[in-house]
């Protein structure tokens, strides 16, 4: 097949992940496409073969530079034209690459949706007509998604001045209502949907609580330690709910033997970009990190996803826990709730209903249902913590799935 004649040529595979050959047909044949697949499953190779298989340029809008800045990379080392306009572009690589947009412009071009609204984002629209956009973390258009951020909303505006190319957008998790949500909010016009199960086989999922003091750290320090066993490249990725608290727990974890190192967004870009890549390339092993990182990464031989510390919403902690096992061996996914986290998620669901006096009645309204929709989405997480039934059987109810067989639980005791 002719699809398959150019994913050897350009990528260098001999094959399709499954799904991913009906979605780069649908996006080809120039349909709208709503794509919900799992982490690690090859979402951007399904926008990057259409992109570099047909003509014009393909407007790939993004949510974050870092995670631009390495599929650009990844494409330019498959020998594919592919550009990002971002904040920290320099002015001589803007202005080349505006000077391009009209005569020779990259396959693909990665913009944040912030950039949409600038002169930037007129320019591409104007200049560039793209062939089709690409909407990646779609979810962050959603208020029912776990990352909502209010600047996506302006890209259906944005598509119409373009000419309304045709759409696809992808993201790894969104419940029924999150899908509908971004298909009203982007004018999706009879999309052709793909999603795929959020089960994943190979992934063990666990819940450890207890009052005793120093159990958390203790469980953290055993899995940890655990995990590095398990063969050559074998890494771990701990989530931790503040900045601080980053760096106290690689602190202990390297006084118990364990190399970690700590990740946030209040280093600076050079030192993330750093870490990033030493921890991809196995110079660290451990990764203490907020949940600024992560989006994007391909590590496939993390054995051990833990949260130290309950996120707000179960959306989230799937999604950051599904970075484990993307090589699709087995892989652990580890929750331990600390004491105050709920009233710090509750604390953080009242500041947003919180206004100035001057706020319309209307972005007041919003303010009250954004809150409530966290409120429901951290009692969805509070649930599957607390659940006693199957934890996978929990994910795939919450996610509108059919009840799995479950292969890896603790409350199951299978898997394990």
């Amino acid at each position: 097949m002719e699809i398959e004649a150019a994913l050897r040529r350009h990528f260098g595979h001999d094959g399709f992940r499954p799904g991913q050959a009906a979605i780069v047909s649908a996006i080809l044949a120039g349909r709208d496409v709503l794509g919900v697949r799992t982490t690690g499953s090859g979402k951007s190779l399904c926008f990057q073969l259409p992109a570099v298989m047909s003509s014009g340029s393909t407007i790939v809008v993004s949510p974050l530079i870092a995670l631009m800045r390495d599929q650009v990379e990844g494409l330019r080392r498959q020998g594919i034209d592919a550009a990002a306009l971002t904040s920290a572009t320099g002015r001589s690589e803007r202005s080349e690459l505006l000077r391009r947009l009209g005569t020779t412009p990259p396959r693909l071009v990665y913009v944040s949706p912030e950039g949409l609204a600038t002169g930037l984002g007129r320019s591409l629209s104007a200049v560039l007509q793209p062939a089709r956009v690409v909407i990646d973390e779609a979810h962050c258009i959603s208020d029912w998604g776990h990352d909502f951020r209010p600047e996506y909303r302006n890209i259906l505006p944005w598509l119409e001045t373009a000419g309304r190319p045709p759409v696809a957008a992808f993201t790894a998790t969104a419940t029924p209502g999150t899908r509908r949500d971004i298909e009203d909010c982007l004018g999706l016009r009879d999309p052709v949907r793909f999603v795929s199960s959020i089960n994943r086989p190979n992934l063990r999922w666990e819940v450890h609580v207890s009052g005793e003091p120093g159990f958390a750290l203790e469980s953290i320090v055993t899995a940890v330690l655990q995990s590095l066993r398990e063969g050559e490249g074998a890494s771990a990725l701990i989530y931790v709910l503040s900045r601080a608290g980053t760096g106290r727990l690689a602190h202990s974890l390297r006084c118990r033997g364990a190399p970690a190192v700590a990740y946030h967004a209040g280093m600076d870009s050079a030192t993330r970009s750093r870490l990033q890549d030493d921890f991809a390339r196995g110079v660290h092993r451990v990764m203490c990190a907020t949940n600024a990182f992560g989006m994007g990464v391909d590590h496939p031989t993390i054995r051990l996803v833990a949260h130290l510390g309950m996120p707000a919403a179960l959306e989230a902690y799937v999604q950051e826990a599904g970075r484990a096992g993307r090589d699709g061996q087995p892989a652990r996914c580890l929750l331990l709730p600390l004491p105050g986290d709920d009233r710090l998620h509750r604390a953080r669901i009242r500041s947003r209903r919180k206004t100035d006096p001057g706020t319309s009645p209307d972005q007041r309204a919003s303010n009250r249902r954004i809150a409530a929709l966290a409120h429901r989405r951290l009692l969805a997480m509070r649930s599957y913590a607390r659940t006693r039934g199957c934890r996978r059987t929990s994910i795939a109810r919450y996610f509108g799935e059919p009840e799995p067989v479950c292969t890896g639980c603790d409350s199951c005791g299978s898997g394990g």
